[in-house]
């Protein structure tokens, strides 16, 4: 069953559950025939949607393009070229069309040939180096432009599959011409994004991303360990390295879907050059001393109204509150990238609203506050994450660059609930992962009733759904990284004359060496032993995760949107204390260095659990002006 057919099922026992309650009787039949009213009934029904070959090329084309690259301004350039003459690429598709399921290596062998392994000035795109000649050394001095040019190479390569697929998938031929439209507009909207963004690749620096799982009310688990997180880089940054502190280690991007869009939000505040406290104390008070009715208003409306007028039983006006409070203007212009993922129950397309896209940013208003129009868009796109379907009024508009982009949005959670795909596609390298649940949903109870199997039925769904996502995030990051150490060694094996030089060439191209390697934490944790040779060893410098769970025993487990402080505090606490035992891990991770961070990772979970408390407001300060329940009106 499809997932919209679940919500429809849901809000359809609801309303009959409800009209039951209030005296007016419905039997089963009545459901059936709801459900099956806009199959029985085509023409009475919305009109389809329209087919937009461009659009949709195009969102493929810029997600495959907007890699992280050392030069992004080079980079964009060849995108821009590409833009303007996709022929090649196109040629490519073309031959895999009637290969499919066959043997397309002579496909890619005459791809090769003619573009990757000599100079394209279609595209700007350099001859490989000689790795033989005098003053090259491949391994401790390497070649910058080579490394864009074989990243770049390898994702346009991959368009070609994509395009055929999306031929197969719309079942007709699409005209040529709208083929290049949608490669041109997504090529430059890739070139405009890599320019715009704030942090890009480094060699002897990995990127570090954060990706925050959405979980309601259980994100004060989430919240814990980031704040122990927070923490840690608050101290050591504050020391210059030759004293012990950890130097430029940050977090250079963080994807987030519903609570964790909050928390997400709260980690780029601190990003921002003296907002650091600030974003700690709010990270506590947000996620231990916040009730239900801080957040959210009740809509009081009849409830048969629910099957015809209702859109959501609550509005979401204490978080909207709340946000325009913490976040500035500076918080968009610093380094670190918030991105925010909600769907569209309109179109059903994902998106992913980042704050260093510009197709992402509302235009500038007027003084004397220009930024006004962007703070207020990027408050619409955490909110929009954050509002789960039936629970929540849908949130009207999200921005871009040109003005609103209307629709109805909500919890990213149904298409995204870890949206580690972010990350993966837009070229983090190492990559932490916090899960607000644990890596199983099972209860042991037989569900007693419809509203029961119905409410199961969600969350297995959502849990299929979040294996899936994370699956094919590891396999798009490994995939990518693959295809981009095929390209180097396409482009560079040839010209290897003799033995030393092609082990430089091996090397360089699993981007290993004292060019690529970043200082050492500690040893690097060993390979599972599952996983036997098959180690992925090409592409381990550039792509690693650690996830870390709530425990599935020993902490509370929050309902929904019923914020309590009383259950949220252990979840925090628990948060921190989980963080703080994996700390070594996330350091080696994050490449965090020096005394100071070491000293912190070396404290008991019990003793920081404890400092971290110490924090906390009196709980009888947080309900001292709690209001049972608060309504719209």
């Amino acid at each position: 069953m499809r997932r919209g057919s679940i919500a429809a099922l849901a809000g359809l026992i609801a309303l009959a559950g409800a009209s039951a309650l209030s005296g007016c009787f419905l039997r089963t039949p009545w459901l059936l025939s709801q459900l099956n009213e806009g199959s029985s009934k085509p023409n009475e029904g919305p009109p389809p949607p329209v087919f937009q070959p461009v659009e949709r090329i195009a969102r493929f084309t810029q997600a495959q393009l907007a890699d992280s690259y050392l030069d992004p301004a080079r980079v964009a350039g060849w995108m821009r070229a590409f833009a303007q003459k996709p022929d090649a690429i196109l040629g490519l598709a073309q031959c895999l069309l009637p290969k499919a399921g066959g043997d397309a290596g002579p496909c890619y062998d005459d791809f090769s040939a003619k573009i990757v392994r000599k100079a394209n000035p279609d595209w700007g795109l350099p001859a490989p180096p000689d790795p033989a000649a005098a003053g090259v050394d491949l391994v401790t001095r390497p070649d910058a432009v080579e490394l864009d040019a074989e990243r770049f190479l390898a994702n346009v390569i991959a368009l070609a599959p994509s395009l055929m697929a999306f031929r197969q998938a719309v079942g007709q031929d699409l005209e040529p011409q709208k083929l290049r439209d949608g490669l041109a507009r997504g090529a430059n909207g890739a070139a405009d994004y890599v320019l715009a963004r704030r942090w890009h690749r480094q060699l002897k620096r990995p990127t570090n991303g954060l990706v925050l799982a959405g979980g309601a009310a259980n994100g004060a688990f989430s919240a814990g360990a980031i704040y122990r997180l927070l923490t840690i880089l608050d101290q050591c940054k504050k020391v210059a390295s030759a004293d012990g502190g950890c130097g430029d280690a940050r977090i250079d991007f963080v994807v987030g879907t519903s609570t964790g869009s909050l928390i997400g939000t709260l980690v780029d505040v601190f990003h921002t050059r003296g907002r650091e406290q600030e974003a700690k104390k709010l990270l506590i008070s947000n996620y231990t001393c916040t009730t239900a009715y801080d957040l959210y208003c009740e809509n009081s409306e009849w409830i048969w109204r629910l099957g015809t007028k209702v859109t959501g039983l609550v509005r979401f006006d204490g978080i909207e509150k709340k946000l325009q409070q913490a976040t500035t203007a500076a918080d968009i212009e610093n380094d670190t990238e918030l991105v925010t993922v909600s769907v569209d129950y309109a179109s059903s397309h994902l998106f992913a609203i980042s704050d260093q896209d510009p197709a992402d940013l509302m235009p500038l208003g007027p003084e004397p506050k220009p930024w006004q129009p962007r703070l207020d868009g990027r408050i619409q796109g955490v909110l929009a994450s954050i509002v789960e379907p039936v629970l929540g009024e849908p949130i009207p508009w999200v921005p871009s660059s040109k003005g609103k982009v209307e629709g109805a949005f909500m919890d990213g959670g149904v298409r995204s609930h870890v949206p580690i795909l972010q990350a993966a596609m837009r070229g983090a390298e190492r990559v932490a992962v916090f899960v607000n649940a644990g890596t199983e949903t099972g209860s042991n109870v037989i569900p007693p009733h419809a509203f029961k199997i119905l409410t199961r039925t969600i969350d297995l769904f959502i849990t299929q759904s979040r294996v899936g996502e994370v699956q094919q995030a590891e396999f798009t990051a490994v995939a990518r990284r693959f295809s981009e150490y095929n390209v180097c060694k396409d482009r560079l094996d040839e010209l290897a004359p003799d033995e030393p030089t092609k082990a430089e060439v091996a090397a360089f191209c699993m981007r290993r060496g004292a060019g690529f390697d970043p200082p050492q934490i500690g040893p690097e944790q060993a390979a599972p032993s599952w996983l036997g040779p098959a180690r992925f060893e090409q592409v381990a410098t550039s792509w690693r995760t650690s996830w870390v769970y709530q425990p599935e025993v020993g902490l509370p487990s929050a309902s929904a949107y019923a914020f309590d402080p009383t259950v949220m505090r252990p979840l925090f606490l628990g948060g921190v204390k989980v963080f703080q035992e994996r700390c070594q891990e996330m350091r080696r991770l994050f490449n965090i260095g020096g005394k100071i961070a070491d000293a912190a990772c070396k404290e008991s979970p019990d003793v920081v659990a404890m400092m971290a408390e110490r924090e906390f407001a009196p709980l009888g300060q947080c309900t001292v002006n709690l209001v049972e329940r608060r309504t719209c009106e």
